[in-house]
Parts: structure tokens; sequence; C-alpha cells
């Protein structure tokens, strides 16, 4: 039973206490909202007979997300699916998405993109959301990841989340913040596969653990101090994804993203950007990635979607 609903039964039952022992004039708060601990890390050690198939940002577009699942044929059992984040918000079916991702859950995995950050945010802090996180309110009840505390970016957060909080309801806000990191590594073969919403860091060392901000919203890093970031351009900065070009990135590792629909489909030889505007009236992008008589093998699937916004 979910912890709201057990804070619901505790207060009734001091109320009827309360009301027997002749106290007639009580103010009843609503119970504080919780979530799981939020995983900043996940990891899987695959088969190197698997499928891996990586999706970009679906926004609720549930047609044109099963399209691309029959497509694929995810349905064989030795085929994995990575949502790459940002599988809420914005489309016209967010909750059919997650009841596909938990109905699948032994084979489709979650990677949390700042929409369902900011969904999982305005579920902890239902009032005072009306304009946003640029409000002026200072005390908000902040995410609690692994790794750190998180308040989403100013302004980032408004009523559209509130509305998906309320098609989703309280366990499937619960479960995604359960099930869904905000990064996963994949040990595949010879080769680290890393799944991101928005991007990561070419300096960081095996074991450290990247910001939230970072995986979540970034776009654009300073190529001389990468703890610059921003979701938008500033003086001197360059799309993260092009500093993994240098030399000392990392050469066996791949990082798969979406988030960057500006872009479009930015397939590079370290990095994989597959948020094609599905929502907008692009194309929903997959990318199948096999491993082969010694060599990786990839394969681009898409299908048009229809335009919401």
């Amino acid at each position: 039973m979910s912890s709201i609903k057990n804070a619901w039964i505790a207060l009734g039952t001091s109320l009827f206490v309360l009301l027997s022992l002749g106290y007639t004039y009580l103010v009843i708060a609503a119970p504080e909202r919780s979530l799981p601990l939020i995983h900043t890390q996940g990891s899987i050690a695959a088969n190197e007979q698997q499928r891996w198939i990586f999706v970009g940002d679906i926004h609720g577009m549930f047609k044109e997300f099963t399209e691309l699942m029959a497509e694929v044929k995810a349905e064989d059992d030795n085929t994995h699916v990575v949502l790459l984040g940002d599988f809420t918000s914005k489309g016209p079916q967010s909750r059919a998405v997650v009841d596909y991702i938990r109905e699948h859950q032994n084979t489709t995995h979650c990677i949390l993109g700042n929409h369902e950050v900011n969904v999982m945010f305005a579920y902890l802090n239902p009032a005072g959301l009306e304009h946003g996180l640029s409000n002026g309110r200072t005390h908000w009840k902040p995410l609690d990841f692994s790794s750190e505390s998180y308040i989403p970016p100013r302004g980032q957060v408004n009523l559209m989340h509130k509305r998906v909080v309320r098609e989703l309801g309280e366990e499937r806000v619960e479960w995604i913040a359960a099930h869904c990191p905000a990064e996963l590594t994949i040990e595949f073969g010879p080769q680290t596969l890393i799944a991101v919403h928005a991007g990561l860091d070419p300096d960081l060392s095996p074991g450290d653990v990247p910001r939230v901000k970072d995986i979540t919203t970034m776009k654009y890093m300073l190529p001389k101090d990468h703890s610059k970031t921003s979701k938008f351009k500033f003086k001197h900065s360059r799309r993260w994804y092009k500093l993994w070009d240098k030399q000392h990135a990392p050469k066996d590792t791949t990082v798969l993203y979406g988030h960057d629909s500006s872009n479009g489909l930015t397939l590079r030889k370290r990095t994989k950007g597959l948020d094609s505007s599905c929502v907008s009236g692009g194309q929903l992008s997959a990318l199948e990635v096999v491993y082969r008589d010694g060599k990786y093998q990839e394969f681009l699937h898409q299908v048009e979607c229809q335009k919401m916004i």
C-alpha cells in the first residue's frame, strides 16, 4: 500500500480517537507526499546475444511508440528496450506509455528525462506551481536522488506537469521514481553503452557520479570547464557531444541520448542523439545495437508521428 494511503489511514484513526474523546474543533491538513529514493545511476551486464533498442523522446505518443515496437519486434525475448527519457508529457497518452513500461519491465528500461523529473517534483510540491518555479517561493521539497537532493532549474516546472501528475496518479509516479534511474550503463561485450537523457561529460572517470542537472537538462558545456553547463547556449560554450571527439574521451564508450530535438537525429561515432521531434510531427526514432561476428552493428528504425504541439 502506498505511503499516501497509509498516511490517510493513520489520520483517520487519529480523528476517530480524538472525536471519541470529545475534541470537535480540528484543523485537517493533507499528509505530506513522499517518493522512493531515486537512483542516479543503474547498470546492466548484457548478454552479447541480445538486441538493444534505444528509443528517443516519446512524449506520450503511445500510438507511434507501439508502432515502433512492432517494427523492431520488441516482443522477442532476446530484445531489450531503453527509453531515453521524456517518455511522458506534451503528448496525449503519458499514462499508457508508463503502463507499457510496467507491463514489460523485464525487458523495457526507462531513463529519467527532464519532464519525468519535473512531474515528480510537481507531485511532491502540489501547491504553488501556478506560475512555475519563478513565482518567488523559496521553500520547495527536493527530489531525493541517491547522489544528491535536487530541485529543477527555475521556470521548468509548470501546470502541464501538474496535469500529468493527475493523469498518471500517485502509484505510477511512485513507480517511475523507484524504477527509472537518471543514467543507465550497459556493459555489452567489450563496449560500454551509457544511456542518459541529455548528455554526459567525457572527462568523467569510471565510478564518477554525474550531476543530475547535467544528465537530464544540459545541451551546452564550456570546453575549458566542464562544470559549466546549460540547456541554453552561452559564451564560449559548445554542444557537449562535440567534446566527445577529443583524443582522451573513452574510445570504448558510446553515449545514447535524447532531449535535443532542435538538432534532430544526430548519429556520431561516440554519441547517438535520437530525439527527432515526434510530438511536433517529426519521427520517433530507435537505434538497434547488436554484437555479431566480433563487431557492433547499428540499425536505425523510425515511424512518422502526428503533430501534437
